[in-house]
């Protein structure tokens, strides 16, 4: 059985991110990792591969070449191979553009199964799983919190839905979403880090997946940055003066009235 999941590098929620002169790009500090949602679908195909000689991981990612550090991480986690799919010249961010990619790498690689994170923290879009899905003519089932592989054949998936759970036998090869809690990923050894620090990972053109021009370049994309704006930026804080407890409740009340006038 063969496992294909599909990853993506983000900027490091602690990275400083200033929006550019032009309000349509940003600098974002050099601090990367590996997208929060996607650890869990690497751990899932690392618990499921060890449960079976016969299964193998690849890991992938469209982007950068800085990305491949993300790649390296997986592998100091225990997948197989990874590849990294070069975004030079391309739009990096639309995300059919994304999905048409790494669908035509999937039918070119082959794979079982495919599981990636249920969303990138980056742009919260939640797209791109469901359009692969689309693209490949396979089922999926989105924010998935358990995965029982019966056999070759079929999958039983339990996932969230409002005010619940539900439980999906799905015919494979399928597309699946992992939400958090599916799994604790594990924190890679030192002779998985060595592993990875030597591992040749490939960097795939695009173009070579049988893509045209005209169906990845950027005249392709659906999705356009206006601008982008800071968020607001907040109130500072105010400590209400008072020597005892009461002291404080009382010149709250009394601001709540005649300042904030809410009571």
């Amino acid at each position: 059985m063969k496992i294909l999941v599909f990853i993506k590098q983000v900027a490091d929620t602690e990275a400083r991110i200033l929006i550019k002169s032009d309000k349509k790009s940003l600098e974002i500090e050099n601090k990367y990792n590996m997208n929060f949602f996607d650890e869990f679908a690497v751990e899932e195909a690392i618990k499921i591969k060890e449960k079976s000689k016969e299964t193998t991981v690849a890991v992938c990612t469209y982007g950068p070449k800085r990305a491949v550090e993300a790649l390296r991480t997986a592998i100091a986690m225990g997948v197989d191979q990874a590849f990294l799919l070069e975004n030079n010249n391309l739009n990096g961010d639309d995300p059919l553009i994304t999905a048409k990619i790494l669908a035509g790498f999937a039918k070119q690689e082959g794979f079982d199964f495919i599981l990636c994170g249920r969303q990138a923290i980056d742009d919260e879009s939640s797209n791109i799983g469901v359009m692969v899905a689309e693209f490949l003519g396979i089922p999926h089932v989105s924010s998935i919190m358990k995965l029982d592989i019966i056999d070759e054949k079929k999958a039983l998936v339990e996932s969230e839905i409002e005010g619940g759970r539900e439980t999906i036998e799905v015919q494979l090869p399928a597309l699946f979403t992992v939400q958090k809690g599916m799994n604790e990923p594990r924190v890679p050894l030192i002779t998985g880090v060595m592993k990875a620090m030597k591992a040749n990972i490939p960097f795939i053109d695009p173009y070579s997946l049988g893509l045209t021009r005209e169906m990845i370049d950027t005249c392709a994309a659906k999705t356009n940055v206006l601008c982008y704006e800071a968020p607001q930026e907040r109130p500072p804080v105010r400590i209400i003066e008072g020597n005892t407890p009461e002291e404080k409740v009382k010149g709250l009340i009394t601001i709540l009235k005649e300042e904030a006038k809410v009571l």
